[in-house]
């Protein structure tokens, strides 16, 4: 899931729609990796996509990724399996999984000192 998240998430969703900024854009589209076309497929053939891609799409091939191993290339094909059960709860704890942006940190400390009792916006803004 973690992996997933940090991941497959930008183009492919945290729930595998598909529906992302960038799966949109995409040519030919992410499939929605809850229906059969990617549940039908037998294991063997989710671990070789996301090893070796698939050809002119978006989908890069990860196996000269030295951060993907074996193990966890089984653990996606897994996960991939889960996507049409996953929870409320499976996606809540996916979104603080997902990679942050500059803009996402900076809100996130905001909120932080905004909670902790800081003024830090009035503060910042007598500089």
């Amino acid at each position: 899931m973690k992996h997933f998240a940090d991941h497959c998430a930008v183009c492919h969703n945290n729930n595998g729609s598909g529906d992302t900024i960038f799966g949109r854009g995409l040519y030919p589209k992410p499939p929605d990796m809850r229906t059969a076309g990617t549940q039908n497929k037998s294991d063997g053939e989710l671990y070789y996509i996301i090893e070796n891609g698939v050809r002119l799409t978006g989908m890069p091939a990860f196996a000269e990724h030295a951060a993907v191993d074996d193990i966890e290339t089984w653990n996606l094909v897994t996960f991939i399996r889960h996507l049409p059960v996953l929870t409320d709860s499976e996606l809540t704890e996916m979104q603080s999984l997902n990679p942050k942006t500059d803009d996402d940190r900076k809100e996130e400390q905001e909120e932080q000192e905004f909670l902790s009792g800081g003024d830090s916006q009035v503060q910042h803004s007598h500089h």
